[in-house]
């Protein structure tokens, strides 16, 4: 069977490892100090020096405000999302590797067209994702270019005047770029990745149905072998659904931290690019660039939401999937194992992101909320 991690997320993987996100097999001491200087040379400054500009910084426009708000609000979040990356690579890294096991591996076509067809979702969703961010990162380097004045992408506060000398502004325009760029494509990396793997625990859900569904259906051996067989079948379904809860339990204890630090961020970003969007020039390269960047932050949250219903959906349907099979066909040990399979499954399977706020559509929408009410305030002052 073909490495479902790499064929799912191989462009994902290969772009954590230029970024230092995704450990080597044996991390060396080396490699984790790498990876701890490239984080937080790149990604915590931008931001705080974006704070630091508002505070410090006189006579400062409700329109400068606007331009910049949203561009530090999205880098400040990813500082809390992408840390247990760096912090806790190696057990993040274990999660991902999680349906490589023995416990998922499958023999039957149907089965793997299953699979097949979830990995070729995750790549699809990786590739448009990574497009789409590419675009976001070439808008945001040439905004300053058509702009009047001489700026950076995203102001933010120096102890010196960079402008003065050209070659000092370059340097710090690169290093601003830099910043900005780190964020955005580990953000391409990561954000499918996170909500594929919930993809893959559905698919494996689906698969564990159809096991359950037509256990009758995989065998033609006489009537004492099948039994033999169908029990086989149902041993290997109790411990693929542990094996699936347990995914589900790690998934949320890598990820739930960052996937709480995007919705957090994200109510304060859709506020400030509709606040901006509201005063451009629907013509303007600035308002292409912010409903680009506006479409974007909402299909990063969508992801995580929609795959979160998914996966709720689709283990509540395993109940009637044992109902549909031929239960009434198996012996008493059997049938006790289908009764405490489906007793299990009744307990209803969500993922919360910071132990507070369940990843589902209905989250999504709050998020939509939450972001209106607040651009209702800010567009009274």
């Amino acid at each position: 069977m073909e490495d479902i991690i790499e064929n799912s997320f191989g462009v994902n993987l290969i772009l954590m490892r230029i970024l230092n996100l995704y450990p080597p097999e044996n991390p060396t001491l080396l490699y984790k100090l790498k990876a701890y200087c490239v984080f937080f040379v790149l990604l915590p400054p931008v931001p705080i020096l974006g704070a630091l500009y508002f505070l410090f910084e006189e006579n400062l426009t409700t329109e400068e405000l606007n331009e910049n708000a949203f561009a530090v609000a999205q880098l400040g979040c990813q500082v809390t999302k992408f840390l247990p990356f760096v912090v806790n690579g190696t057990r993040i890294k274990n999660c991902i590797l999680y349906f490589k096991s023995s416990e998922f591996k499958i023999s039957v076509d149907k089965q793997q067209k299953i699979i097949d067809d979830c990995c070729w979702i995750c790549r699809r969703n990786s590739t448009v994702f990574l497009v789409s961010i590419t675009g976001g990162v070439i808008f945001f380097a040439l905004k300053p270019l058509f702009s009047d004045k001489q700026q950076f992408p995203t102001d933010i506060w120096l102890p010196f005047e960079p402008k003065t000398d050209l070659r000092v502004f370059v340097v710090v325009y690169l290093y601003v770029f830099s910043g900005v760029a780190y964020a955005a494509f580990s953000c391409a990396a990561i954000d499918p990745l996170i909500a594929g793997l919930a993809g893959l625990a559905i698919g494996q859900l689906g698969v564990l149905k159809d096991n359950l569904q037509h256990m009758n259906g995989y065998t033609e051996n006489s009537k004492t072998e099948r039994k033999k067989f169908i029990r086989e079948i149902i041993k290997k379904s109790v411990d693929q659904h542990n094996a699936i809860l347990r995914f589900i339990f790690e998934y949320e204890a890598c990820f739930s931290m960052s996937v709480f630090s995007q919705f957090m961020g994200s109510i304060l970003v859709i506020c400030f690019c509709c606040l901006q969007l509201s005063k451009l020039d629907p013509l303007s390269f600035n308002f292409i660039a912010m409903t680009t960047f506006l479409c974007l932050v909402l299909v990063q949250i969508y992801l995580y939401c929609y795959y979160g219903t998914m996966l709720f959906e689709e283990s509540n349907s395993l109940t009637n999937a044992i109902y549909m099979g031929n239960w009434y066909e198996c012996d008493i040990e059997s049938k006790k194992s289908l009764t405490v399979l489906m007793e299990r499954s009744k307990r209803p399977v969500t993922i919360k992101a910071g132990n507070l706020l369940e990843i589902s559509i209905a989250t999504f929408t709050t998020i939509l909320r939450r972001s209106y009410s607040l651009l209702a305030v800010l567009r009274n002052f």
